[in-house]
């Protein structure tokens, strides 16, 4: 027996039924690098610290985090993870800033569309924290916003291409929509 797939353009929106308090603690979670390293009793000289990058690249780390950040160990790996580090501003040959090369897939802004049978859905250019590796942090999310124009053709481009079986939510961080956002689609 054959099973097919139910379209997520097919099943009707539930309706939003939280707050969204942890929106509250993502609104000041950017920091200056001064700021990261004074709370957590250490130094510019203490680690390997780059201020070029903190300022090609903002340090955002939410609170909940930074307490799990052991105080004054520069090794800590939830430290490395957020960490402007030199390494971030050399120049290698074949570098580029679409690594994945998503740019020549993005028929829809708000909307990559690389592999057969799937898509990317971009809900969000924010992130809850900024990780020192991200594969994203060139990309022109403030081109790519999704309004109502946009979901309504991204709508109609998944409904006319029937080998799409998957939609996958990505962004930045996608669990960053908000209820609202993500019901309004």
């Amino acid at each position: 027996m054959a099973v097919t797939p139910m379209r997520i353009l097919d099943a009707a929106p539930a309706s939003p039924v939280t707050k969204e308090p942890w929106l509250t603690e993502l609104k000041d979670c950017s920091l200056s690098l001064e700021a990261l390293l004074r709370s957590l009793d250490l130094t510019a000289e203490s680690v390997n610290v780059s201020e070029a990058a903190a300022k090609a690249f903002a340090i955002k780390v939410p609170g909940a985090y930074l307490k799990r950040i052991r105080k004054g160990d520069a090794r800590d790996p939830l430290l490395l993870q957020v960490l402007p580090d030199p390494r971030e501003m050399e120049l290698h040959p074949g570098y580029t800033t679409d690594p994945l090369e998503e740019m020549d897939a993005n028929p829809i802004p708000g909307l990559i569309h690389k592999y057969h049978g799937r898509v990317l859905l971009v809900l969000s250019g924010a992130c809850a924290i900024h990780c020192r590796y991200c594969f994203r942090r060139h990309f022109p999310y403030s081109d790519q916003q999704s309004s109502g124009d946009h979901w309504q053709a991204i709508r109609e481009y998944l409904r006319n291409d029937e080998s799409i079986t998957e939609v996958i939510f990505s962004g930045g961080d996608p669990l960053v929509a908000t209820d609202k956002r993500l019901f309004s689609m």
